[in-house]
């Protein structure tokens, strides 16, 4: 991002607790009739709209965004809150499709530093994106395990389910078969129900680490884990997912992605096999079905 002129009137001061937000067109997907060209911008100061002499926003656009930039501006860190990694937003026209990139700007207009970890005052880097995590698709899970084996073969070096991180919890009589993994909450109730501090996370992957060296096997992380993630080893101590060093094996293994690692909005990956009677058909903008692709 350039260094950029913030419009100030005299005796303007910095709002503590609050950001300098900088929003400008980046593209025109479609066709703007306002129009909204690549470079036009306003700012959003405290709880002023500031837009330069002679320049113009579109209200639509805005209203759309306004519920956005109040949150943004904010100077808040919750690992689980999207809007601090969101930086690129649309207007509502499906036939415009106006981008807009919202900037966190500084008292010169330039980009406000930012540091990944343990910074109450820290921005998350606006390009930084969601962090990926282990995503589940219970309906395309055939049931077959591979993902149990390749998660073993990777930490033990030889076919072991009982060691495996994954589980794939099977219900007979539904015929249902369920991927379970650790899906590396924000707020992670496993590390904040140790009593002795044994969880942390990876700064690299994000992944929740544990030091069996602190373990009491009070199983409290077991307990509070609300996606039944936690398994134990065939020593009772806990087994928890640690994404492989950020590439897990099972998500390699698995032939119909049923497990993947990545962001809710990347769309479906793609499977390699579709088990009988779990094809999808593909669906139009309106929703009909069609055929597959």
């Amino acid at each position: 991002m350039q260094v950029r002129e913030v419009f100030r009137r005299p005796g303007d001061k910095r709002r503590d607790g609050m950001y300098h937000l900088w929003i400008s067109v980046e593209e025109v997907k479609g066709f703007c009739d306002l129009p909204m060209k690549p470079g036009d911008y306003f700012e959003v100061d405290g709880g002023r709209l500031i837009v330069p002499p002679g320049k113009h926003v579109c209200i639509w656009a805005l209203q759309s965004m306004i519920p956005f930039l109040a949150v943004k501006q904010r100077k808040l860190v919750e690992e689980n809150d999207w809007i601090s990694t969101t930086s690129r937003l649309s207007c509502p026209d499906p036939n415009g499709m106006v981008v807009y990139k919202v900037d966190i700007v500084g008292e010169t207009g330039e980009p406000v530093s930012w540091k990944p970890d343990g910074d109450a005052g820290a921005v998350v880097a606006p390009d930084a994106g969601i962090p990926p995590r282990m995503l589940v698709d219970q309906d395309a899970c055939s049931g077959c395990r591979r993902c149990e084996l390749g998660c073993s073969f990777f930490h033990e070096g030889r076919y072991w389910p009982e060691m495996s991180r994954v589980r794939v919890d099977k219900d007979e009589s539904r015929g249902l078969d369920s991927p379970v993994v650790c899906r590396q909450c924000g707020s992670a109730r496993c590390v904040q129900a140790c009593p002795e501090h044994a969880l942390s996370r990876d700064p690299r992957t994000r992944a929740i680490v544990l030091d069996k060296e602190r373990c009491l096997k009070c199983y409290a992380c077991r307990d509070a884990c609300p996606f039944g993630a936690i398994h134990l080893d065939t020593g009772k101590i806990p087994l928890i997912c640690d994404l492989c060093g950020g590439d897990p094996a099972c998500v390699k293994a698995c032939p119909t992605a049923a497990v993947r690692f990545g962001r809710a909005g990347d769309g479906p990956a793609k499977a390699r096999f579709v088990q009988p009677g779990k094809e999808r058909p593909g669906r139009t903008s309106r929703g009909e079905g069609g055929p597959a692709e």
